[in-house]
């Protein structure tokens, strides 16, 4: 008993220091069962601060305090969430203890110590002590709904079958039957447990498990499933936030998938006369996304030989933005009825169309390539990052290179530019308080008012948004002829295809690229990709062509089904495949998660290198050539 308590003033006195050195508040309130730290905010505090401080995302206390998206004021109290564990108050009785609790709880001591960072220093508890713990809810309170959208009542039996063929209840035990993929840390994590718990539950367990090995999974609580029915079904609990729709799926030995590309077969035919160089197939609609769908093909494939056992149906419709024709007469027909899985269209006006009978239907889409899409009722997997993560993975690419700067954002008026720079300004001005942020209207300063804002004291970062070849070759010819010193580049990546520019220009400006996509040629994947594509086709695939995003996306949604179902939110493959992107996917609203994984690469010696792992800061110089 003396060595427990020692051990517990230890704890607590380790957790006073480590909150108090770090500016972490104790005080804590309970809101809709989610907790929170309340933080008062002091001087010198940014939103990123304390997103590093919390380890929060700056979205996540945006989404909880949506006053402080413009920035903080001293004193101000921002709600900031402790994780994702729903909690409630718990009244003490006499003979409690933190480790009595802790237990009847299903948690560890010091997990439940954290729960109460304002009682650290409390080793014993008295009658009537308020004490957050983990929601327990009842059973009666759960909710089964199918996938049909039909609400089931829980059954009153103690022995029951669960929802997914891998998963038997029994009494407040669940038997888990291990599937592929699955680790043994993976599905303690699923049932809350500690792998010791499951150990314990079950002699002779290790880390090696094979497929189909029974797990006893120890006092689970509350645990129930919907009454049999002529299909699998996924069973949501109200212990979620309120506000978080979840779409039920199932898994199964066989997925219908649907992939809407522009191919336009049925235009009008090709005027070959008009064709003197190869480039001049880049500006014939037909073959804009051909590579995509080439690359879709090899993606499948490899699907197929990794899991021989799940059979996916893959139906390629020619769906392009000349006339929505096809998608009304698939919609009419009620042809995308057996859909698991919908990627596309790749343009926002069929896709708004699709989304109003998706959301009918209860049919997940996949919108590839819209950075700017927020939603439209339907559950979406958006998978390209909106300007707003870019500007916060830059801006934590900042930080973690640079303790100040100055960015000069150079506006050229034009409309499609606006959106950006607002979102990257706002995201700049919370994270980047030890910056100087700057903005310069070319339209009326011209290069000029780039010259007044460079601080020859520490390194300028010069955000250029705007496009078209001659415009940006001016620019960047004219900055190279001024022998601007400290200065680096943040372009878009459109800014590659521009080939009439010298490659030292890029060079001497230290210039970094920001794109959802990056393709690193000496990764092995990517050498193996090369080589059956250039086998099977005898062309040279390119991310100018979509070859590389096309493999992506169908690799890693069609892993996904095999893997996790067609539950909404699930998607959470490993990346290990593929070959130009991360799905990172993050909620955006209440049906809508949007992956947050942006590359920021740039040239060094000739060559694309990606920025964040990079140590070198300054670029080698070499002999001139052209790219």
């Amino acid at each position: 008993m003396k060595r427990k308590l020692i051990y517990l003033l230890l704890l607590v006195a380790i957790t006073t220091l480590s909150m108090a050195q770090s500016g972490k508040t104790t005080q804590t309130r309970i809101e809709n069962k989610r907790l929170f730290y309340v933080h008062e905010v002091v001087k010198g505090q940014t939103l990123y601060g304390l997103g590093k401080l919390y380890s929060v995302p700056v979205d996540t206390i945006i989404k909880y305090n949506p006053n402080t998206e413009n920035g903080l004021s001293i004193g101000q109290k921002v709600n900031i969430p402790f994780g994702n564990q729903l909690v409630e108050v718990y009244t003490t009785k006499s003979g409690d203890s933190w480790y009595s609790i802790a237990k009847s709880h299903g948690i560890t001591e010091s997990a439940l110590l954290a729960l109460n960072p304002d009682k650290v220093q409390t080793t014993t508890l008295n009658i009537g002590d308020l004490i957050t713990v983990p929601y327990i809810a009842n059973e009666t309170s759960e909710i089964a709904t199918s996938i049909s959208g039909k609400k089931t009542t829980p059954p009153t039996n103690n022995n029951k079958t669960n929802h997914n063929q891998n998963i038997v209840v029994e009494k407040s035990n669940i038997i888990h039957t291990v599937v592929a993929g699955e680790t043994l840390y993976s599905i303690a994590r699923k049932y809350d447990k500690t792998i010791n718990e499951l150990q314990a539950a079950n002699p002779g367990l290790t880390e090696n498990i094979s497929i189909g090995q029974k797990i006893t999974i120890p006092d689970v609580k509350g645990v129930y499933s919907p009454k049999e029915t002529s299909y699998n079904q996924v069973v949501v609990s109200v212990n979620r936030e309120e506000n978080q729709k979840i779409r039920l799926g199932e898994m199964k030995n066989q997925y219908i998938v649907y992939m809407f590309i522009p191919l336009y077969l049925q235009s009008s035919e090709i005027e070959t006369t008009n064709i003197k160089t190869l480039e001049d197939y880049n500006h014939i609609k037909q073959f804009s996304f051909i590579q995509f769908y080439e690359a879709l093909l090899l993606a499948t494939e490899d699907i197929s030989n990794k899991y021989p056992n799940i059979n996916i149906k893959l139906k390629v419709e020619d769906v392009n933005n000349i006339s929505a024709t096809k998608m009304n007469q698939l919609i009419n027909n009620g042809d995308l009825l057996d859909a698991d899985l919908i990627i596309g269209p790749f343009f926002s006006k069929e896709f708004s169309v699709l989304c109003q009978y998706a959301q009918k239907h209860n049919i997940c889409l996949v919108n590839p390539f819209s950075m700017t899409f927020d939603g439209c009722g339907s559950f979406v997997y958006k998978a390209t990052a909106s300007y707003k993560n870019q500007a916060i993975k830059f801006a934590e690419y900042l930080l973690s290179k640079y303790t100040t700067g100055n960015i000069i954002i150079v506006n050229n008026q034009s409309n499609n530019e606006q959106n950006k720079i607002a979102e990257y300004k706002v995201i700049f001005n919370n994270m980047l308080s030890n910056f100087s942020i700057r903005e310069v209207n070319m339209q009326s300063s011209g290069i000029a008012g780039i010259k007044a804002a460079i601080r020859p004291d520490c390194e300028n970062f010069v955000f250029s948004f705007f496009e078209g070849e001659i415009t940006v070759t001016n620019f960047v010819q004219t900055m190279y002829a001024g022998k601007y010193q400290n200065v680096t580049f943040i372009v878009p990546e459109s800014w590659l295809n521009y080939d009439n520019i010298e490659t030292e220009y890029f060079m001497d400006f230290k210039t970094h690229y920001i794109s959802s996509y990056f393709v690193d040629y000496s990764n092995q994947n990517v050498i193996n990709f090369l080589n059956k594509f250039r086998q099977k086709y005898s062309i040279e695939p390119t991310l100018k062509q979509f070859a590389f995003q096309g493999y992506d996306i169908t690799y890693y949604f069609l892993s996904s089904l095999c893997e996790k179902g067609t539950t909404f939110q699930a998607c959470n493959t490993p990346n290990d495949y593929l070959l130009s992107t991360k799905f990172e996917f993050k909620p955006l609203n209440a049906n809508t998660l949007e992956n947050s994984f942006v590359n920021i690469f740039k040239i060094k010696d000739y060559h694309f290198v990606e920025a964040t792992n990079d140590i070198d800061e300054e670029d080698t110089k070499v002999n001139k050539k052209k790219r």
